[in-house]
């Protein structure tokens, strides 16, 4: 379906205002001096939809600030329970979902729930580093299941094979940050069929389900009719879908409402339930009703901006790129050019005077060494500037002489 031409104008280079964002956005562009680009926060550099804008506004008009109700959340989880419905093929009902303060927190909400010492939760390697966090929170220990850097795949024997009568937890990540995998339905029936047979849950974190690219299509492990009927708790959220991470609004789909009650008793004793303020909550019924034309013109930009990136970056000596399926970062293999991931992340910041995320154990797991990941959600001109001082930086090193800039725009 056509886009409403009223969306494009949203994310040209106009709306990314690096003087507004060193301000407002101290993770990503706030945390580097002027004339330093950054592609590190998978956080995107445009307002989010203003529908959204409107209805915060509107919450707070009156001047009156109060606490939320950790449990008067009925409107919220009815619509979240309609989108789920009707975009995902997730049969529940609304008082399996308990909303969180953000992905971040429900993922910790969840593991804090169904491990503990001793316990031992399949990951996958490489992954985000929150779930290593929170597992070594929880006092369990991660086990490490490989993914394949260059392909994406992941082994569903493979993974098959490191459970133990320890094994607590399975968990996903999928679209996959930060390979850009979306991971076919045959691969998670296969992964949901062994933890069912194990009486083992999957916590299945589908926060980029939304930011998938064409013909990719995500597929939720709780949405499969399985032999075997794994216990699923699913995590999403509003942050990737629709630029809102600063607004912390996460969803939890429980397997049934007893598991529902006990995921919201363990939010209460970690005190998170009390951060979802009413304007927050007011932001998120505006974003899941009204919003989805905007997601759509995002995701158009977001696919152009992706396939201009992974072709400059596979121009570059020593690097290879694979093109994302979902997610808006990419992670390419720098191995090449006689670098390790720190080394590169250090590099390109003193040469190129662009930020990258290295792929070291502490970001990403043990298997990211090699790669750096960088954060496309921002325009095209940032990105073409960007990749012209890394081009130019990189080979300078590889080859020993200058290589040639293509025209640039001036941030």
């Amino acid at each position: 379906m056509a886009l409403p031409d009223m969306y494009r104008p949203l994310f040209d280079d106009a709306q990314v205002r690096p003087g507004l964002l060193r301000r407002r956005s101290p993770l990503r562009w706030g945390a580097h001096p002027p004339g330093v680009i950054p592609l590190t926060a998978a956080e995107p550099d445009f307002p989010g939809p203003p529908v959204v804008t409107d209805a915060v506004m509107s919450a707070v008009a009156d001047g009156y600030f109060p606490y939320a109700s950790p449990t008067e959340s009925g409107e919220l989880r009815e619509v979240f329970s309609d989108v789920t419905e009707t975009r995902y093929g997730i049969g529940n009902h609304p008082d399996r979902v308990v909303p969180a303060p953000g992905t971040a927190a429900a993922l910790w909400g969840v593991v804090r729930l169904l491990c503990g010492k001793g316990d031992e939760c399949i990951v996958l390697d490489p992954v985000d580093l929150l779930f290593g966090q929170a597992v070594d929170a929880a006092g369990a220990r991660p086990v490490h299941c490989p993914v394949d850097k260059s392909t994406g795949c992941l082994d569903p024997d493979r993974l098959a094979s490191l459970i133990t009568p320890r094994t607590a937890l399975i968990c996903l990540c999928n679209p996959h940050n930060p390979l850009g995998t979306v991971f076919p339905a045959a691969v998670l029936r296969a992964v949901a069929e062994t933890a069912g047979a194990h009486r083992i849950p999957i916590l299945s974190d589908e926060v980029w389900n939304e930011i998938v690219y064409p013909p990719a299509a995500h597929v939720s492990p709780a949405s499969l009719d399985t032999e075997n009927g794994p216990r699923v708790y699913t995590v999403t959220g509003l942050s990737k879908t629709f630029a809102l991470p600063g607004l912390r609004m996460g969803f939890v789909i429980t397997p049934t409402r007893r598991e529902a009650d006990a995921l919201r008793l363990t939010f209460q004793r970690l005190g998170a339930t009390y951060s979802m303020s009413p304007f927050t909550q007011a932001g998120a019924l505006a974003a899941l009703r009204h919003g989805w034309p905007w997601k759509d013109a995002f995701l158009e930009h977001l696919q152009k901006v992706r396939d201009y990136c992974v072709d400059r970056l596979n121009a570059i000596p020593g690097m290879t790129c694979s093109r994302p399926e979902g997610t808006y970062v990419l992670f390419p293999d720098v191995s090449a050019t006689g670098m390790n991931s720190r080394a590169m992340a250090d590099f390109l910041l003193s040469r190129a005077r662009v930020a990258v995320v290295p792929g070291t154990p502490e970001w990403f797991g043990p298997a990211a060494e090699g790669n750096v990941r960088i954060s496309y959600a921002t325009s095209l001109g940032v990105m073409e500037e960007a990749l012209d001082r890394i081009a130019r930086a990189v080979e300078e090193r590889v080859t020993g002489g200058p290589a040639p800039l293509q025209a640039t725009g001036t941030r």
